[in-house]
């Protein structure tokens, strides 16, 4: 038994690298905010949906929603009480997005593949005596967005995936909330800021979004992923 348990774990975990570095759904870029200056508030990531503009035009306007807010909650998944609330709670929801059919667009495919992803890192985790984290925004009690914060280095925790509800990502989606997985990540880095860390990372599959916000990004080493080296 034992033994099983033994390859098994090994086999997720070098599917787990097959799909980072083989798959060109991960191609993304390591990134750090530096949390010292962070001014950001609620404020700046309100919920809002997209309104096709009259007139049979093809064009979409934003319009945010002011009655209404995001609402956070992290689950200690070292905690017996917080992991079952996880099971009960927000893995059916990751399931029920990692089987989402009829999407279009690629940000909706990505999070449909991470909403997977994120079930067997929490998996992982259950086998680990580091403290791993699930964060979750919600919008009129119903989940749009999740993050897994995994390893830390020092005081650097490292946010291994945030998603959003895939179909709030699908072209021309205009009946359900945006901004989620944003209003979340600035929740988190908030949170953190106040804790005195001096930084968060993640690994980003769109920089140009993370830079415009403030994210550095941190020069890949040399040979990770079969490069050269």
């Amino acid at each position: 038994m034992k033994f099983r348990n033994i390859f098994f774990g090994f086999l997720r975990t070098w599917l787990l690298i097959a799909i980072f570095c083989s798959s060109s759904l991960y191609a993304g870029t390591n990134m750090i905010l530096m949390l010292q200056n962070y001014q950001y508030t609620a404020a700046d990531y309100p919920p809002y949906f997209l309104r096709e503009e009259p007139l049979g035009t093809g064009n979409f306007i934003k319009v945010l929603d002011d009655q209404n807010a995001f609402q956070f909650r992290t689950y200690d998944l070292s905690s017996e009480a917080d992991l079952a609330l996880y099971e009960a709670e927000v893995e059916p929801i990751l399931t029920e997005w990692s089987e989402q059919i009829g999407l279009l667009g690629s940000n909706a495919e990505l999070s449909k593949q991470f909403s997977g992803l994120m079930k067997m890192y929490v998996d992982e985790s259950l086998h680990s005596l580091t403290p791993k984290e699930i964060h979750i925004a919600t919008y009129e009690g119903k989940i749009e967005a999740v993050s897994y914060v995994g390893s830390t280095e020092g005081q650097a925790p490292k946010i291994d995936l945030l998603i959003a509800n895939p179909r709030t990502l699908s072209d021309n989606q205009t009946v359900l909330p945006k901004g989620a997985g944003s209003s979340l990540l600035n929740d988190m880095a908030l949170r953190y800021k106040e804790e005195g860390v001096e930084k968060i990372q993640l690994r980003s599959v769109n920089d140009e979004y993370y830079l415009d916000r403030g994210w550095q990004a941190v020069p890949e080493p040399e040979g990770a992923c079969g490069g050269d080296g």
